[in-house]
């Protein structure tokens, strides 16, 4: 896995397109790209409540960001310096998770998506 330093420019939760939560973490690369990461389904929809309903894995998913980027609240997030983790280069660099730096929270491993799905689904 390649990983690539970004800045933090914006972060937050959302509720959007039919009602579904996911989170954003908007960076700036160090090579002067912008990407957004994230876009990650968070909830589920719910046949019988016909509706979508909160998730353990959404849950985990929010908290293991908070923690990993040592904040209380995903505004607080905007100006921290981190490692993107993916796969490709350049344009087709494809982001799979986040890693703070060590002398900026950084002591938790990393959040991998797949991996915090597979261990919640």
């Amino acid at each position: 896995m390649n990983k690539k330093l970004a800045k933090i420019r914006k972060a937050g939760l959302e509720i959007k397109e039919r009602g579904i939560l996911n989170f954003w973490i908007f960076v700036d690369y160090e090579e002067g790209c912008s990407q957004g990461i994230g876009g990650i389904t968070l909830d589920d929809y719910d046949k019988e409540k016909d509706s979508r309903v909160g998730t353990a894995y959404g849950c985990e998913m929010i908290r293991r960001l908070l923690l990993e980027l040592d904040v209380d609240d995903f505004s607080e997030m905007s100006g921290k310096f981190l490692w993107v983790l993916g796969e490709g280069e350049g344009l087709s660099f494809e982001p799979l998770g986040i890693k703070a730096l060590s002398l900026d929270g950084g002591a938790n491993g990393g959040v991998v998506f797949k991996d915090v799905a597979k261990e919640n689904k």
